[in-house]
């Protein structure tokens, strides 16, 4: 227990280096009628088949660490056939200004959960590993599939069947990009562009470029070479890139890879998000096969695990207010 007590008061200490001190101070996003009083981490838990939001400063082995959660399983808007595609969740991130958390499951699922109830607005079936989703200004949805090599625009207010698929090799993580009016999926060789035409009855993705992943001695290795996560770097218009072996920064202006400057090298990066412009960063770094128990800080000082769990991402709790107000997603 004095060991866990030191990683904790560390980890704390860290976070408050980043520039968190508590809620009181500093505003802290609040998660639904929760407001927290340190960061939190959202967390994708496969060995419960959850995606739960936790405590950053208190021990996960306490139960209290546990703010919020989903459970498919336990979900009453869901059919027994629903649940199913929520096996092994795979992303998890805030959307609509916080009001909401998007979800992808290796089992095929798409879901846009209310935190404010627990439950899913919407799912749909994306099929093909879901490995991420990105939620469009006006309230369709973009998922990519690993296994299924695809990228699938969904439109809630039509229904859930996709509106449009497009091939993309080992897809693996989705963002959309406000400035640029436009979508990034990373795939395991390349970073494509998409824009994106909304319409009233005919929304479109349209493929603009490919842009090759850089190749290093370690990704040659890999068949697929392994482009894992992608997300936005916070106070910077530039986004992580994490592969088999390791970080990159992507700058969209000039669609350059620099190695990552904090950390360069890391193999079975999942997932990773900072806190904040120049806040801390953490990673959730696969210890067996694709999981492990908790994330940890990218210079590996600071951890957290929640024992025996089975975590693929990990990431802080920092809602985005942009485009939130054109949000529209069925009840």
């Amino acid at each position: 227990m004095r060991d866990t007590a030191c990683r904790l008061g560390l980890l704390i200490l860290l976070v408050a280096l980043a520039g968190c001190q508590s809620a009181r101070h500093t505003g802290l996003p609040s998660f639904g009628a929760i407001a927290l009083e340190a960061p939190a981490i959202l967390i994708c838990e496969q060995a419960s088949g959850r995606v739960v939001l936790m405590d950053s400063a208190t021990d996960w082995s306490d139960p209290s660490a546990e703010l919020w959660a989903w459970d498919p399983a336990q979900d009453p808007g869901l059919s027994d056939e629903q649940r199913g595609w929520f096996s092994h969740p795979s992303e998890a991130k805030p959307a609509r200004a916080g009001t909401r958390v998007l979800v992808t499951a290796s089992g095929g699922g798409v879901a846009v959960v209310d935190v404010f109830t627990g439950e899913a607005a919407f799912v749909a079936y994306a099929g093909g590993n879901p490995h991420s989703a990105a939620l469009l200004p006006d309230g369709r949805l973009v998922t990519v599939s690993s296994t299924g090599e695809r990228v699938t625009l969904f439109d809630p207010s039509a229904g859930r069947e996709p509106v449009q698929t497009l091939p993309l090799v080992d897809a693996h993580g989705v963002e959309w990009d406000a400035g640029r009016r436009c979508v990034w999926a990373v795939s395991g060789k390349t970073l494509a562009q998409y824009g994106y035409t909304p319409g009233r009855d005919h929304p479109e993705l349209l493929p603009l470029r490919a842009i090759g992943l850089p190749v290093t001695p370690e990704s040659q290795k890999h068949p697929r070479y392994g482009g894992h996560d992608l997300t936005p770097i916070p106070g910077e218009d530039a986004y992580f890139v994490s592969d088999m072996d390791h970080l990159w920064r992507f700058d969209p202006r000039d669609l350059s890879f620099t190695p990552l400057p904090q950390r360069h090298a890391m193999a079975s990066v999942k997932s990773i998000s900072q806190l904040g412009g120049g806040g801390l960063i953490i990673v959730l770094q696969a210890t067996q096969n694709w999981w492990a128990e908790g994330p940890i800080t990218l210079d590996s000082t600071g951890r957290w695990a929640l024992p025996g769990a089975r975590i693929y991402k990990a990431r802080w709790w920092q809602p985005s207010d942009a485009g939130a107000s054109s949000h529209r997603l069925p009840r």
